[in-house]
């Protein structure tokens, strides 16, 4: 028997079509179309066996008394209603007060915010047969995943913050991720607010991050959820992460009620949308990542924030280990019933972003654009003098902010080199997008690492590139 059972008008028969063969995607989906023999028995037969029931409604689909029948006897098995409204028809009576899903402006794709919506309604009734997979973008947001975030710190990077952010909005990136840290009353500098206005003026995300990154490394115990609050006030920003739980309970259960409590301080002290961190705890070798995929899962089923958040450097010790870890997050968040994107904190390196995307994970963040100097023939980090070597892939650019700046003697170094690297950045991310969209990882992976490290990585974590 079905998942999915549609009831629909004939009169909107292509329409319908185009639905059900995206549901099918998913689940095991029944419409009269497929309908062989006596057409009441069968119809009785199938919404007997069902688990959830779709009906697709138009002014014509309303005034049919066999779409209202197989409504009512959907609700006289018990079944769950899920009306689609293809126009600006009204439920008809008793359903008005069913919660719909509005598909009239519906662009015939999945990756339609309305359908997606759709897809998320019926999960939670009935679970998935195939995982989700990844959207193109995060619902309700221009957010393009796999998405990497450029990262603005104050802590051992080559442009102070107010330089990267300028850079930034100059060369038109589209994500940026900056610390609350350098955003604090009495660090903030004066035109940064007017800086990050400007890039989300132009379309660009800003998501801020806690601050604690950079606290801990300077060992700045002043440095509190208070001051974190205080920081995020007059901040354009789209999203911030969550004042992290840096040393969870090494119980599970407590562990995810510290991060679900800690987002719901954060929302009701910025009346922003808060995005959780989920920290594990260190032991004697390492960090303990067995109970990680649990506590992910249970925080985003909690909380079902756009985006959740691990850190690269707790998932293992060596990159395939912390692969191996994604994966595992990833198979744990696919069990619930919408898409749940992931976000590995701290991971600019090329490689790690093209792994790590293959495992599951979905953006990214780093500083290495304004620390290191990028070959973008070998796809390798190079210290930040060595950059001198690379001035000839500049002079090939295609960009002409890098071409400018490249050759603009009021522009010092750091900066040619922090032009040089966004646009290596800017196409990495293109490529990977396009990828990732059309389940060429693999072939990714040997463009960005080579056929060697990317016949060990099938060997060592096999069915890594069969999403």
């Amino acid at each position: 028997m079905s998942d999915v059972y549609v009831v629909h008008s004939s009169e909107d028969n292509v329409t319908t079509s185009k639905i059900v063969g995206h549901l099918k995607k998913h689940w095991d989906v029944w419409w009269d179309d497929e309908m062989v023999g006596n057409f009441a028995k069968v119809i009785q037969q199938e919404m007997a066996g069902t688990k959830c029931v779709v009906a697709i409604l138009s002014a014509s689909a309303v005034a049919k008394e066999t779409v209202v029948d197989e409504m009512r006897l959907a609700k006289e098995f018990g079944l769950e209603i899920l009306p689609i409204m293809l126009d600006d028809a009204k439920l008809p009576y008793p359903y008005g007060g069913l919660s719909r899903v509005n598909l009239k402006e519906w662009d015939d794709t999945e990756a339609h915010t309305h359908f997606q919506k759709l897809l998320r309604k019926i999960a939670s009734v009935v679970p998935r047969r195939v995982p989700p997979t990844r959207p193109t973008t995060i619902p309700d947001t221009s957010l393009a995943l796999p998405a990497i975030f450029l990262s603005v710190s104050s802590h051992e990077t080559q442009l102070v913050p107010l330089e990267a952010v300028e850079a930034l909005r100059v060369f038109g990136s589209p994500t940026i991720l900056i610390s609350a840290y350098d955003l604090w009353n009495k660090r903030r500098p004066a035109t940064m607010v007017s800086e990050l206005e400007k890039i989300r003026s132009a379309g660009g995300i800003v998501l801020v991050d806690s601050g604690n990154y950079e606290a801990t490394r300077r060992g700045d115990r002043r440095w509190t959820a208070e001051r974190f609050h205080q920081a995020l006030q007059g901040v354009p920003h789209d999203w911030s992460y969550c004042f992290d739980v840096m040393h969870p309970s090494k119980d599970p259960i407590e562990a995810a009620a510290e991060v679900v409590a800690a987002v719901e301080r954060d929302t009701r002290s910025s009346g922003s949308i808060v995005l959780p961190i989920v920290h594990t705890h260190r032991r004697q070798s390492g960090y303990e990542t067995q109970q990680l995929p649990w506590v992910v899962k249970a925080v985003a089923d909690a909380l079902r924030q756009p985006i959740i958040a691990v850190a690269e450097r707790e998932l293992g010790r060596g990159l395939i280990e912390r692969a191996a870890t994604v994966r595992k997050i990833r198979r744990a968040l696919n069990e619930l019933p919408f898409y749940q994107a992931l976000h590995i904190l701290g991971t600019g390196n090329p490689w790690s972003i093209a792994l790590l995307a293959a495992a599951g994970a979905d953006s990214f963040d780093g500083l290495e654009w304004c620390r290191m100097a990028i070959d973008h023939q070998s796809n390798r980090l190079n210290h930040y003098q060595h950059f001198d070597f690379f001035t000839f892939q500049t002079e090939y650019s295609d960009s002409k902010i890098t071409l400018e700046a490249l050759e603009n003697k009021d522009i010092g170094y750091a900066g040619k080199v922090a032009f040089h690297n966004l646009e290596y950045y800017r196409s990495y991310t293109k490529k990977l997008y396009d990828h990732a969209h059309t389940q060429r990882m693999e072939a990714f992976m040997i463009k960005i690492m080579g056929d060697g490290a990317t016949n060990q990585i099938t060997i060592e974590l096999p069915g890594i590139f069969d999403r």
